[in-house]
């Protein structure tokens, strides 16, 4: 699989989140929903909740939401 491939997969960044523990990504899903009443366009308010999808996959994948 090419990376430009690899990186459509990885929807919104490629990043290895294996080191960030639950509190980590809970702290950023935390941020996010206090920013999404900030968001004035519709496109903006969408692409944050894919971003906050993500990190909740990432948990789950994970084994560790609890």
């Amino acid at each position: 699989m090419s990376k430009e491939a690899r990186k459509e997969n990885n929807f919104p960044f490629d990043l290895d989140l294996s080191n960030l523990d639950t509190g980590s990504i809970t702290n950023i899903l935390n941020d996010i929903e206090s920013h999404l009443y900030l968001m004035e366009d519709e496109s903006d308010l969408s692409q944050l909740l894919k971003v906050k999808a993500f990190f909740e996959d990432e948990l789950k994948v994970a084994h560790r939401l609890h």
